[in-house]
């Protein structure tokens, strides 16, 4: 269930608006973090409340509050979200906590994810141009540091940063960013701006409507004379809005939605009867709705061309080589730590061919690793401690484990056919031997992956934010079968 990070922390609010990644990268030494008591410093300025809809239904609440301490403030934003994933009930906290000066400009920051038995943390600051993150999950600690020219900003302060440029007059269109788990700057820009009457808690309200765009992903905010805001919507069907304390509380524990999140992002499509998706080798699309100058559509085993996609399970040509990416360890896939080494030996055994190693490891995934839908980070420590998860967990952990083996091996993302009519988003791995790629699904223990899966993109979900960009996509199944035309 490749988007669950992306999609179900639509409302995890240290990015503000929508969405929680991270990125790759590394540096050896820890950051020292001070600790802050928010109970007994700050003056409160401000506590706002907000209830959270996805598709008219309520999945959570959140609150923002904002102290004053001295000539800084501190902000603390808090979500919790239940909602069905893949027919299991996920609960999901968040909070963070950052500091910033008088122009809102970060300096320290900290973010704790609670969900299930996983749990991860994100704690660093900015000092004379260096940027330090202290990345840990229960079973790894990574530290990264990173040289930056200007101030940075939370995408949670967007609402009064604009009502102060109001205030002096001047234009706020582009706001530099930082995501603590994507570990890079990320743009927002404003690119709309109007004065409007909204109907706000039944009673008319002059407001600013502005529209919020970051990496092609779109929102919609209502924003009060006094930087409040009121009102936030996005193009999928996610909604937020300003309430009172016991209101936004209000919230029946025991109901979990009627919608499940992982069908509503689903993509309908009818499957050809000539062959079963999971054993076809031979597949043809038509694709609409895809943006494919941000894709990775074409690939050893894709080719498309004017909307019209051919995969062959067992590939046509290596279109490219391995990347030193390709064989890196970065934080959540720790392929050089003593206990991914211990553990892929012990699953390859004495085996010598790097094919059959690769075969090994799959196979071993595949029925060790409990299918269970999680809202987590995966880091492959953490589901080698476990061996819990959905793709997500089976891909990383397949990487960390080749890698530490010197293999190239990638995450792709995609979508994938399932028998009830739908194409759902997933994750799988591409690894590189014999002078060409594999494709392995630990997931379905699948080698290679059948041509139901549809590769988007590989890497990091920081790169992966482009399938945010995916609206109203329509998928037709041309033809399948269970030999490849080449």
């Amino acid at each position: 269930m490749l988007q669950k990070i992306l999609l179900i922390l639509t409302f995890v609010w240290w990015t503000g608006t929508m969405f929680l990644l991270w990125k790759e990268s590394r540096a050896t030494e820890p950051t020292h973090i001070p600790d802050v008591n928010i109970v007994t410093i700050g003056k409160m300025q401000k506590q706002n409340w907000y209830s959270v809809y996805w598709r008219g239904e309520k999945i959570g609440y959140s609150s923002k509050s904002v102290q004053k301490i001295g000539s800084k403030s501190m902000i603390t934003d808090v979500s919790y979200m239940r909602l069905p994933v893949g027919g299991i009930v996920q609960e999901i906290y968040a909070q963070s906590i950052t500091t910033v000066d008088s122009t809102y400009a970060v300096q320290t920051f900290s973010f704790d994810l609670q969900s299930g038995a996983y749990n991860a943390t994100a704690e660093g600051n900015i000092e004379n141009g260096l940027l330090s993150v202290f990345l840990n999950t229960p079973q790894s600690v990574d530290t990264i540091k990173i040289h930056i020219d200007g101030k940075i900003y939370t995408p949670s302060m967007i609402p009064e940063m604009f009502i102060s440029a109001q205030k002096h007059k001047k234009l706020l269109t582009k706001i530099p960013t930082f995501d603590p788990f994507t570990v890079s700057r990320t743009p927002y820009e404003i690119t709309d701006i109007q004065r409007r009457i909204k109907n706000i808690a039944d009673k008319k309200q002059d407001v600013w409507v502005l529209q919020v765009a970051s990496q092609g992903f779109n929102s919609e905010m209502w924003i009060s004379d006094d930087g409040d805001l009121l009102f936030e919507k996005t193009a999928n069907s996610f909604t937020q809005f300003k309430e009172s304390q016991d209101e936004a509380l209000k919230f029946d524990l025991s109901h979990s939605g009627e919608y499940d999140l992982l069908t509503g992002f689903a993509i309908p499509a009818r499957w050809l009867p000539s062959v079963s998706s999971r054993k076809s080798k031979f597949a043809k699309y038509i694709l609409t709705g895809f943006p494919d100058e941000l894709l990775e559509l074409n690939d050893f085993n894709q080719k498309f061309s004017n909307d019209t996609l051919i995969i062959c399970s067992n590939g046509f040509d290596t279109i490219d080589n391995p990347i030193a990416e390709d064989t890196a360890e970065v934080p959540f896939i720790q392929c050089h730590d003593r206990r991914i080494v211990k553990a892929v030996h012990k699953i390859i055994k004495n085996s010598t061919d790097t094919l059959n190693m690769l075969v090994e490891i799959n196979d071993y995934l595949f029925k060790n690793i409990e299918k269970q839908y999680q809202t987590s980070i995966p880091s492959a420590l953490d589901v080698l401690a476990h061996m819990k998860g959905d793709c997500n967990e089976h891909s990383t952990l397949f990487a960390a484990l080749a890698r530490s083996l010197g293999i190239p091996t990638r995450i792709n993302v995609g979508l994938v056919y399932r028998e009830d009519g739908y194409f759902f988003y997933h994750a799988w791995v591409q690894s590189y031997t014999n002078s060409k790629w594999h494709s392995f699904d630990p997931t379905f223990g699948q080698y290679p992956v059948d041509a139901s899966h549809i590769k988007l993109l590989s890497g990091s979900l920081d790169k992966q934010v482009q399938l945010l960009r995916i609206h109203d996509a329509n998928i037709r199944v041309i033809e399948a079968g269970e030999k490849c035309h080449r």
